[in-house]
């Protein structure tokens, strides 16, 4: 059977059936140290999904579920399983609204994370239409928390990945943004990474060398993201080759 085909009946299977052994956020998150193997990632997502709409006041829940599911989503493009990922991205998004009504940040935060992903599955048109609205969106989520810094590096995250003149990416606006989202958090992967990423973009290799480095040698993984920074980690890496 094909992966994708596996995929999706697994996830009925999982999400439907009534006779399912219920699962707990302790063993989901067991589950989710393992996701090295991408099966393990799988499950554990699936399981994030089937207690976060079984317990939709329950905070950690819909945090958990939002949030493996835009990086999951993440992998399987990377691996050319666009249907998958848009189908993943989905349920973030359901997720993350149900976090925004106690968590208002965090909620909005993911949502537009897994919309974001869900965009990239999108023919170009689309995907355009679909980026419009975002920068108002980051803009209005940075206002909600200024000292917060996720809202900075997704912006720009998303002036360095789109492109100019058919949408509104600017290398410069990224760059500003990227030091903003930093200076709130000098020791987050994510953060320095982005604004290693921002400054090759804008020529400054010799700055960027030095932010890889920190990404690689000083940045601390927030809790529950251990796996995430590794891979931010490797990914410094290989930007320092080519460096």
């Amino acid at each position: 059977m094909k992966f994708i085909s596996a995929f999706v009946l697994t996830s009925l299977l999982v999400l439907s059936s009534a006779h399912a052994q219920e699962p707990t956020l302790e063993s989901a998150i067991e589950t989710y140290k393992a996701r090295t193997e991408l099966q393990n990632h799988i499950d554990a997502w699936q399981a994030f999904v089937l207690i976060a709409d079984a317990q939709p006041n329950n905070q950690q829940a819909q945090l958990w579920c939002a949030r493996t599911s835009f990086f999951l989503a993440h992998r399987l493009i990377q691996n050319r399983k666009k249907a998958d990922g848009a189908k993943t991205a989905k349920s973030g998004i359901e997720c993350s609204l149900r976090l925004a009504k106690s968590k208002p940040y965090d909620g909005r935060y993911w949502e537009l994370m897994n919309r974001y992903k869900a965009a990239a599955t999108m023919n170009l048109v689309k995907a355009f239409k679909a980026a419009k609205p975002m920068k108002e969106a980051l803009e209005q989520l940075i206002a909600m928390d200024p000292e917060r810094h996720e809202g900075y590096v997704f912006l720009a995250m998303a002036y360095r990945e789109l492109p100019s003149g058919i949408s509104w990416g600017d290398n410069a606006k990224a760059l500003e943004y990227a030091r903003k989202g930093q200076e709130r958090a000098p020791k987050d992967p994510e953060a320095i990474l982005e604004l290693a990423e921002c400054l090759k973009a804008n020529g400054k290799k010799d700055e960027a060398r030095k932010y890889y480095d920190a990404v690689i040698n000083d940045s601390v993984a927030p809790r529950d993201l251990e796996w995430e920074t590794g891979d931010a980690r490797r990914w410094a890496k290989r930007q320092m080759k080519k460096l």
